[in-house]
């Protein structure tokens, strides 16, 4: 069992990546906007909808951060909805159901200046993963993954009758130990590539995943009957939610209940009961709770609550 808690990325630490930041125009201090318009900010890599017409001089960064003011009794947007962020900086804004797209690939290359434990992704449509990392001009790590599940095709007739089912996430936790690596991230396909998340991070072993760790799965769409039987479907995003049992060492209770503190009031990691995809035995979510027990005099057993974020 590892937690991989995410390091923020920033323009700093962003070296390159081959998404353009060009949803809409960039907001114009001397444009006029009618309700309906669309804007980004650069600044901030997010897409703004104007709420009125002759939307003049009115700086939505501005106008979204006074909303953050504690102060302000009722912080309804006036000329500014924000709507996401751009489709560059989708990958990294903690919500896995709003993807970013590229034709063709998604290459992304990252200069934390810190140790980078692993890295893994969530929402992902693609051929394939390649994870690269550089000491300086040297290439010291290279690693691949189809991300095309085969498993169904037994035989001859599976091979011409059963679909090949994409994975839609990975992770790899062995990421060589530099204080100032370099880290190459690349999805390729055919056609359009998209993702959810791509994450970066601290990794911690925590202990061993028991028999007993179970996954559900959690729905925000609805459905409404009328008084005639009719349904109304609405299509919302899902998530799942994590049991996850695991045996650790008791002399390392303090230090896993540390990685909790850092991780209270909802902030997102990812929870590895088992690296392989294929098994879905991996989720990006928040800890609701957690319960430890002791075993015997070595170990102890730890219940975490985890649920999946969208």
């Amino acid at each position: 069992m590892k937690i991989l808690t995410p390091f923020p990325v920033t323009d700093s630490t962003l070296t390159s990546i081959n998404i353009t930041e060009d949803d809409y125009a960039e907001w114009d201090q001397s444009t006029s906007y009618d309700r309906g318009d669309f804007v980004i900010s650069t600044a901030t890599h997010t897409v703004y909808r104007s709420l009125t017409d002759s939307n003049l001089d009115n700086d939505p960064d501005v106008e979204v951060a006074a909303l953050a003011d504690p102060l302000i009794d009722d912080p309804d947007p006036v000329n500014w909805q924000v709507i996401s962020a751009t489709n560059r900086w989708k990958l990294f804004d903690q919500k896995p159901s709003r993807l970013a797209t590229n034709s063709g690939s998604i290459e992304i290359e990252l200069t934390p200046e810190v140790f980078i434990g692993g890295v893994a992704g969530f929402g992902l449509s693609a051929d394939d993963v390649r994870v690269e990392v550089y000491a300086d001009a040297e290439k010291i790590y290279d690693r691949s993954e189809d991300l095309l599940d085969e498993s169904a095709v037994t035989d001859w007739l599976a091979y011409f009758t059963e679909p090949y089912r994409p994975l839609t996430e990975f992770v790899f936790s062995d990421l060589p130990v530099l204080a100032i690596p370099r880290i190459v991230v690349t999805l390729t396909s055919t056609s359009t590539v998209s993702a959810g998340q791509i994450i970066f991070g601290r990794l911690d072993e925590m202990g061993v995943a028991t028999q007993d760790t179970r996954f559900s799965g959690l729905d925000y769409s609805y459905v409404e009957v009328d008084e005639y039987g009719d349904l109304t479907s609405v299509q919302r995003p899902a998530t799942r939610l994590f049991d996850i049992n695991t045996v650790v060492p008791r002399e390392n209770l303090f230090s896993i209940v540390q990685i909790f503190n850092r991780l209270r009031g909802g902030i997102p990691a990812v929870w590895i009961a088992d690296e392989n995809s294929r098994i879905a035995a991996i989720g990006y979510g928040f800890y609701r709770g957690y319960r430890e027990v002791y075993l015997g005099p070595d170990h102890a057993e730890i219940a975490i609550e985890v649920q999946g974020v969208v």
